[in-house]
């Protein structure tokens, strides 16, 4: 157990340096969510009717975090590629370090960015009206919530890097299974107004379960009278379902490690 967390920690510092001298990558997970929620909250802010009557901005702004947990899925596809075509994976290979600690360090430093951004759009969510008084106790469950889901989106997101292998195949496949969990939730509009049929997709969503979870914690909503078996349950439907991810694509992605040779 020392070597693993000794090998982690040195594989998650390389990886924290990566990105320390590319700063333009943080700013999708610092300077995005704060520009969304404002912009959002300002715009659509009057016409916007949320459940419980609270400010729009509010409201979205669990959505735009739960919406970067999801795409810590492309940064660590992307960075698994990178890492594959530079040869970094062949000299860990040479060197007598422990297979799980390769791939936990990546997890832990593309997992951190879902907390900085939550703590980002707070002072924006401020700004737009909202104005609860959390618990502490309750705004650590919701920034747990939102890191199990972007390590699961990351385990996800390496897996899929050591099975396309390619830079050009992940952006290609991304969209196409990302923006669907996003976009058919309740990130950015409340579901109440759509179709009946569209209403359930919506509702049994696992994102659409984060996103309520999140906001019941941060006294942004609250759940409705006469609402349904996923919004009465939607806290263990969330932690379930981002137990599951891990548990699924964690072993996963270390076969796909294991099986992935050295670049042609």
């Amino acid at each position: 157990m020392a070597e693993f967390l000794g090998d982690t920690r040195a594989i998650a510092g390389r990886h924290l340096r990566q990105l320390l001298r590319l700063p333009e990558k943080l700013i999708g997970f610092t300077v995005m969510p704060v520009a969304m929620v404002l912009g959002l909250g300002v715009l659509f802010g009057g016409s916007m009717r949320v459940p419980g009557g609270g400010p729009y901005g509010a409201y979205v702004s669990a959505g735009v975090v739960t919406s970067l947990a999801v795409s810590t899925v492309a940064l660590s596809a992307l960075g698994v590629v990178d890492d594959l075509q530079d040869g970094m994976f062949d000299r860990l290979r040479s060197l007598p370090v422990d297979r799980a600690a390769i791939l936990s360090g990546r997890i832990v430093v593309d997992s951190l960015p879902v907390a900085v951004a939550m703590a980002s759009v707070v002072p924006a969510a401020r700004i737009t009206g909202w104005a609860a008084d959390v618990r502490p106790t309750a705004a650590l469950a919701a920034v747990g919530l939102e890191l199990l889901l972007g390590i699961g989106c990351s385990c996800l997101g390496i897996f899929l890097g050591l099975t396309f292998r390619n830079a050009e195949a992940v952006t290609s496949v991304l969209p196409v299974c990302l923006l669907p969990a996003t976009f058919l939730s309740n990130a950015f509009v409340p579901p109440d107004g759509l179709p009946g049929w569209l209403r359930q997709v919506v509702g049994w969503n696992p994102v659409t379960a984060v996103n309520s979870t999140v906001r019941e914690l941060l006294g942004t909503e609250g759940t409705a009278a006469g609402a349904g078996f996923p919004d009465r349950h939607a806290a263990p439907i969330a932690l379930v379902f981002c137990l599951l991810v891990i548990a699924v694509t964690a072993p996963a992605a270390a076969r796909a490690y294991g099986r992935a040779g050295p670049m042609r």
